[in-house]
């Protein structure tokens, strides 16, 4: 004998059917939950479990005549972010089942290590297929919502200045949401600050704007590939998850300025060599000259990269790397730094 037979009290069978499929649509939102689900995933887990409890809900609560208010939004909402444990609760407000069996479908969730590495696994971003109108169209939405994106008041002028160049960059660019920007210049190439760049960087990164890709032969050097991201049309399911860069170098840009780099062979009087000559095979008086003459001179004119010996055959002579602003004299600048290296050699040799 079966329901099917029409002998049968089908009730009790609706009801036990139609809960399970209620636990079944939560369990999605239990997924959605794992630390290790990624954004992508979450959001359209949490969109199909959605239409499902919101059918399965109130048809639920009226097979087991919990009333109207049982099926309303605003008591079973909570399963769309407690998963199953909200279910529970629902159940046992409403006198719905056990509730203790309801709540129990979040602990079917827990993996062994081997099905971690498993949901973990990355997916590799589809190559581009070479269909021209596609990347024109694709190319044309990232322009459309990327602009969008700088009408956002709280974004920072950083990052405004970091997208600008990025969609600047994209044009040209294949495949045709990825732009590959150097590392080494790109504070220059946006004038900001290292820190800034790299805040920047990590503000649109965070903001799901931003994914980065590995390129094969590419992990060590100074091209950095990012996917300029429209949620919904080239999203990756498995982001990468974000990490430091490290933007630019020192002295790149001094009081604002771009700079160039230039080296000084520096000759003291005859009569330091002798004495002096002791001190340098110490790395640490070096870079007590270098930061010297960096404090005499002043962060807003020079950057004095480094300084070393360069010569002792007919006196010492010092080498200093250096860069300064392009639109600055050099000879000024290499006349203090000798006048000030000298006076740095004469106030050691007063406390000797």
């Amino acid at each position: 004998m079966t329901i099917f037979d029409g002998n049968l009290n089908v009730l009790p069978w609706l009801q036990e059917k139609t809960l399970r499929a209620l636990q079944v649509a939560v369990s999605l939102v239990d997924l959605a939950n794992e630390p290790d689900t990624t954004a992508w995933y979450r959001r359209n887990l949490l969109s199909i479990a959605e239409g499902q409890i919101d059918r399965l809900a109130p048809v639920v609560a009226l097979l087991y005549q919990a009333g109207s208010a049982a099926a309303d939004r605003e008591e079973w909402g909570a399963m769309l972010e407690g998963g199953s444990f909200a279910l529970g609760a629902w159940c046992k407000k409403w006198q719905i089942a056990d509730p203790h069996n309801v709540a129990r479908g979040s602990l079917r969730h827990l993996r062994a290590v081997e099905e971690q590495d498993e949901k973990a696994q990355e997916i590799s971003a589809r190559e581009f297929d070479g269909d021209e109108v596609k990347a024109i169209d694709l190319k044309l939405q990232i322009y459309s919502q990327m602009s969008r994106q700088l009408l956002d008041e709280t974004l920072t002028r950083e990052a405004h200045r970091l997208l600008l160049w990025l969609m600047g960059s994209l044009w040209l660019s294949e495949p045709p949401d990825v732009v590959r920007i150097s590392r080494r210049f790109l504070p220059t190439d946006i004038s900001v600050s290292r820190s800034q760049a790299a805040s920047a960087y990590k503000e649109l990164y965070e903001r799901g704007l931003l994914e980065r890709l590995v390129d094969e032969g590419t992990e060590n050097t100074d091209r950095l590939s990012l996917r300029l991201v429209v949620r919904g049309l080239n999203d990756s399911r498995h982001p990468p998850d974000y990490e430091d860069v490290d933007f630019g170098y020192e002295g790149a840009r001094i009081g604002g300025k771009v700079t160039c780099g230039q080296s000084k062979f520096i000759k003291l009087p005859e009569t330091f060599s002798a004495m002096l000559k002791q001190w340098f095979d110490d790395e640490q008086q070096l870079a007590s000259l270098r930061d010297a003459l960096q404090e005499k001179m002043g962060d807003e004119k020079i950057y004095i990269e480094r300084v070393e010996v360069g010569g002792m055959e007919e006196g010492l002579l010092l080498l200093v790397s250096f860069r300064y602003p392009m639109d600055k004299e050099l000879k000024p600048l290499e006349m203090e730094l000798a006048e000030y290296s000298e006076e740095w050699f004469r106030e050691r040799l007063v406390h000797q």
